[in-house]
């Protein structure tokens, strides 16, 4: 029903207003008609877009992956918006969060994420404008985690029990399956994610991975290699 909701409503309001096009051809509202057509088109492509792709089992190209690298690949791509609207990107990496799994995957998670993030402090009444994104690993070393964190509004508490249900949304333009697909691509990483809220961080997502074994065998060799050339001097 949800779904179905997304399309039919979105569809209606298209065909309306085309049909009023076609009423009065020569209308001075035409091009504010065929506008407002055009958007709501175009949320019926990326509902079905979202739908494809939470419903499509996609093949893993999995590697060895740099997760800072990750996610500053994500927070380049809404460089330019959170300029425009005076958002601050706060990072703080205290590893580079090395794993295995599919890049590409990865990073829509983190773009999804930001992205949430963004939209909701453009336009908000918040003194302090700010994304924060933290990446480190647990004491054990077994762990690579992800926090990105917000100062806007906070989620509506009716949907935070079912953030991470398919349909499920509390933006108007939302089709509710953005939060799922990321659940979903964290699932099939062996990972997963979490939504809790402070008093400073109205909205935060905390993502855990279990680490790149062979990077830990990596690392311990190099500062082996360092421990070695520094006795010798």
């Amino acid at each position: 029903a949800s779904i179905a909701h997304e399309i039919r409503n979105p569809i209606t309001a298209a065909k309306s207003l085309v049909q009023q096009m076609g009423e009065d051809p020569g209308g001075v509202d035409q091009v504010e008609y065929a506008r407002v057509a055009v958007e709501e088109l175009e949320r019926v492509e990326r509902s079905i877009s979202h739908l494809l792709r939470f419903a499509r089992e996609e093949d893993q190209q999995v590697r060895s992956v740099v997760m800072e690298d990750v996610l500053e690949s994500a927070l380049e791509t809404f460089r330019d918006r959170a300029a425009r609207s005076d958002i601050r990107f706060v990072r703080q990496y205290d590893a580079k969060g090395r794993l295995q799994g599919d890049p590409e995957q990865l990073r829509r998670v983190a773009i999804n994420l930001i992205g949430n993030a963004v939209d909701s402090l453009e336009g908000a009444g918040v003194a302090r404008r700010e994304v924060r994104v933290s990446l480190g690993e647990n004491l054990a070393g077994s762990e690579v985690w992800i926090r990105i964190a917000d100062s806007g509004p906070g989620i509506d508490d009716e949907v935070r029990d079912r953030l991470f249900d398919p349909f499920v949304t509390s933006r108007e333009e939302g089709t509710g399956l953005g939060l799922a697909l990321c659940r979903k691509i964290v699932d099939e990483h062996g990972g997963t994610i979490e939504f809790e809220s402070t008093a400073a961080e109205s909205a935060a997502f905390v993502l855990t991975f279990p680490k790149d074994r062979s990077s830990t065998g990596r690392e311990a060799r190099h500062r082996s290699r360092a421990g070695g050339a520094g006795g010798s001097s």
